[in-house]
């Protein structure tokens, strides 16, 4: 095969990879929410937080607050945060009765580590529904490493939106892309293939 052949077929197997890649790129978008759900009482079992982002532990103490759910657990906070820091972020007159609904996980440092670690919380209670506090363009990958952690428990996404005006907005999507194509590849090697 001559010089020019192997160039033809690399620029045309980039071709079809890049084709490949945006379409992915907008299934993905299509699976981003664009809007707050409305929770009844009792929605859940537990409410789970990522920490992460803005917004997250303050929307999950709130429908804590509102009564969505009868636990929160808070995966990924740093070892040296305590309930009395979480509460900065609670809703307004809040009694101990609240404080005693709250549980944090310090173990976790990224999304596979939050499924790891909630897992055994939610295992440990017995808990079949969840609902899970993130942000909007991390939904699709957090569900994807939590059902595989929790294939029996039903995972309910309640998204914190993000401002689309961010500078950083389309940058943070199209990385979460980049790590949802990994965590498929991933869950297919170790979970499809290896158990042939």
């Amino acid at each position: 095969m001559t010089p020019f052949h192997i160039r033809r077929k690399t620029f045309f197997c980039f071709l079809f990879l890049l084709a490949f890649w945006l379409l992915g790129f907008l299934w993905f978008l299509a699976q981003i929410p664009t809007q707050k759900s409305d929770f009844p009482e009792n929605s859940a079992d537990a409410i789970v937080v990522l920490t992460g982002g803005a917004g997250r532990l303050e929307y999950g103490l709130s429908l804590l607050a509102e009564n969505k759910a009868q636990r929160l657990f808070i995966s990924g906070v740093g070892a040296d945060v305590k309930i009395d820091d979480i509460l900065k972020f609670a809703p307004k007159n809040t009694d101990k009765k609240f404080v005693a609904k709250i549980f944090l996980g310090h173990s976790a440092e990224n999304t596979i580590g939050n499924a790891q670690e909630t897992a055994q919380w939610i295992k440990s209670h017995k808990y079949t529904r969840i609902l899970l506090v993130t942000s909007d363009y991390h939904i699709p990958r957090a569900t994807l490493e939590f059902s595989e952690k929790l294939p029996n428990a039903t995972i309910i996404p309640a998204p914190v939106l993000v401002d689309d005006k961010m500078a950083d907005a389309k940058g943070l999507t199209i990385s979460e892309y980049n790590k949802y194509i990994a965590g498929k590849l991933r869950h297919f090697f170790v979970y499809v293939m290896g158990s042939k």
